[in-house]
C-alpha cells in the first residue's frame, strides 16, 4: 500500500504548521538534523517518514504529533 494521500496530507499539515510560524525549510532541516532535500520530499508527500523523524518534526515545531497526522 502507497498512502500517497496520507503523506501529501501530513506534508501539507507540516508545511503549513511551519509557515504559521516563520519557519523556513532550512530552518526546520537545522533543527531537526535533516537535510532540507528530505525535508522537501517529506512536504510534497514524496518521501517515507518514520515515527522518530516525525517526532523531531514535531517537537522542532512545539506541536503534538497527533496535529500533523489529520487524514
Amino acid at each position: 500500500m502507497d498512502n500517497v494521500r496520507e503523506k501529501r496530507s501530513l506534508g501539507s499539515r507540516i508545511r503549513a504548521v511551519r509557515t504559521e510560524q516563520g519557519i523556513s525549510q532550512r530552518q526546520l532541516a537545522l533543527m531537526t538534523g535533516i537535510s532540507r532535500s528530505y525535508l522537501w520530499k517529506i512536504e510534497t508527500g514524496t518521501a517515507d517518514i518514520g515515527i522518530d523523524i516525525l517526532i523531531c518534526i514535531a517537537r522542532a515545531l512545539d506541536t503534538p504529533v497527533r496535529e500533523l497526522v489529520e487524514f
